[in-house]
């Protein structure tokens, strides 16, 4: 099966299979650098190192491609520093970045 989760950043996916349930805190960790908040390419490669962790090596597991990934129950959408959380197509959260570190356990 999987734990499947995407972070969608300006049409690019970042894609976990096994990471969708630790994918809101390895935003949150990203995001809590408040680095490149205005810079979406580089924000993209601060989110996925934070998603791969130790992991750089490995051939699977995560991804990056230009289309939404069709299985992710888990999808975060970042766009002009605003933040949606999606769990199943259910909206879970919609903010700013300020208000998703300060309300998102």
């Amino acid at each position: 099966m999987g734990d499947r989760g995407e972070v969608s950043i300006n049409g690019v996916y970042l894609y976990t299979h096994w990471g969708g349930n630790e994918l809101i805190e390895d935003v949150k960790k990203a995001l809590n650098e408040r680095a490149r908040w205005d810079d979406e390419e580089y924000l993209a490669r601060i989110i996925f190192c934070k998603m791969v962790g130790d992991d750089m090596e490995s051939t699977t597991g995560y991804g990056i491609g230009n289309i939404e990934h069709s299985d992710a129950w888990r999808q975060i959408i970042i766009k002009d520093q605003h933040i949606i959380i999606k769990r199943y197509d259910k909206i879970e959260f919609e903010g700013t970045f300020e208000e998703f570190l300060e309300e998102v356990v």
